[in-house]
C-alpha cells in the first residue's frame, strides 16, 4: 500500500510509517452532594495528529516529488514557513493499495502545534521532523449592522451583504482533477464538479492534443465549487 501525505501544498517526498491520530470528548466533571463524581459530555475535542517525517538531503528511490528532487533541508524551511504563517491548512494523506486503487483518505483542516528537528550521525545528513497538528475548526462572527433610517423618504434602509468572493486554485504540476478535488472539498470523486464548472478552460488546452478529455496543466486556474 502507498501513501502520499501533504501539508498544505508540500508532499512529504517520503511517507511516514507511522501516524497517530487522537479522537477524543470533552467530558465536564461534577461532584454530587453524595459525594460521588459523575462526567457529562462537552462535544467532540479538536482531534491531534503526530508523525515523524525523513527528509532526505540526497536522493532515494523510494522518494516521491512533484517537480523534481529538493533537499529535506529546502523541505523543511517551506514547511517552517508554513507553520509561521499562522494560518490552518489542510492535513491529507493519500492511501492506495498495490493495484494502485484509491482506498480511503484523511483530510484535516489543521494548524501547527509543535516540530522538532532531528539529526542523527547514523542516518547521514538527512533531517527528521516530528511534528504534532492540531485540528482547526472553522468560526466566524457574524457581523449585523443597524438599520438607518432614510429622513428624504421616511422609510428604513437595510445595509446589503456584498457578494462572497470566489474560491480558485492554480494547478502545479503533479495535481489532478481528482487530488484537487480531495484537496479542497474533502471528496476526490467530487472532481467532476470541477470539471464542469472549468470545461471551456480544460477542454481548450486538450483540444487537438488528443489527451484524455480530463488533462490539466500547470499554470489553469480553475474556480473551485463552494
Amino acid at each position: 500500500m502507498s501513501y502520499a501525505f501533504y501539508l498544505g501544498e508540500v508532499l512529504l517526498p517520503v511517507a511516514p510509517a507511522r501516524l497517530e491520530i487522537s479522537r477524543g470528548n470533552k467530558l465536564k466533571k461534577f461532584d454530587l452532594l453524595s459525594g460521588e463524581e459523575i462526567a457529562v459530555l462537552g462535544g467532540r475535542a479538536l482531534s491531534e495528529i503526530k508523525f515523524s517525517a525523513l527528509l532526505p538531503q540526497t536522493r532515494y528511490p523510494f522518494a516521491v516529488y512533484t517537480d523534481g528532487f529538493k533537499k529535506g533541508s529546502a523541505i523543511f524551511d517551506e514547511i517552517i514557513k508554513l507553520k509561521e504563517s499562522e494560518k490552518p491548512f489542510r492535513f491529507i494523506v493519500l492511501r492506495k493499495n498495490a493495484n494502485g486503487k484509491k482506498l480511503f483518505s484523511t483530510n484535516i483542516k489543521a494548524l501547527f502545534s509543535e516540530i522538532r528537528a532531528r539529526e542523527d550521525a547514523g542516518e547521514g545528513f538527512d533531517i527528521f521532523a516530528d511534528i504534532t497538528l492540531t485540528e482547526y475548526r472553522d468560526f466566524s462572527v457574524k457581523k449585523i449592522s443597524a438599520p438607518t433610517r432614510d429622513v428624504r423618504f421616511g422609510r428604513t434602509v437595510r445595509p446589503t451583504d456584498s457578494a462572497p468572493a470566489a474560491k480558485t486554485h492554480t494547478v502545479v504540476k503533479g495535481d489532478c482533477l481528482w487530488m484537487i478535488a480531495q484537496r479542497f472539498l474533502g471528496d476526490g470523486a467530487r472532481y467532476k464538479e470541477i470539471y464542469n464548472l472549468n470545461k471551456s478552460i480544460i477542454d481548450a488546452g486538450n483540444k487537438g492534443t488528443g489527451n484524455p478529455v480530463h488533462t490539466i496543466y500547470a499554470g489553469q486556474v480553475f474556480n473551485l465549487p463552494d
